[in-house]
């Protein structure tokens, strides 16, 4: 099973995280969403056994560099600022 891990819960994710979990069985993914707002993430997992939503502070290296390590693939739907560290991190790992 192939993990994808989405950083980003707002507006413009939900139409990617439909897709996700709609094809998560058929394409044997697992789908982790990272969200500052934990309550968000959960709302746009909702009842799905293919996905979770976690929260943390996306400045803590150890944290998201814990999740990206886990991941076949990665996604940033964050503000631009925050794509370079997560990008650092995918590079890393």
């Amino acid at each position: 099973m192939k993990t994808i891990l989405l950083f980003g819960a707002g507006k413009s994710a939900t139409v990617l995280i439909d897709y996700l979990l709609e094809n998560a069985v058929e394409q044997h993914w697992r789908l982790v969403l990272v969200d500052a707002d934990l309550g968000l993430a959960q709302s746009k997992i909702g009842a799905s056994n293919r996905g979770t939503a976690i929260s943390f502070d996306i400045q803590d290296d150890t944290e998201r560099g814990r999740f990206i390590r886990q991941a076949d693939l990665v996604i940033s739907l964050l503000p631009p600022a925050l794509h370079i560290a997560i990008a650092k991190d995918c590079i890393k790992f």
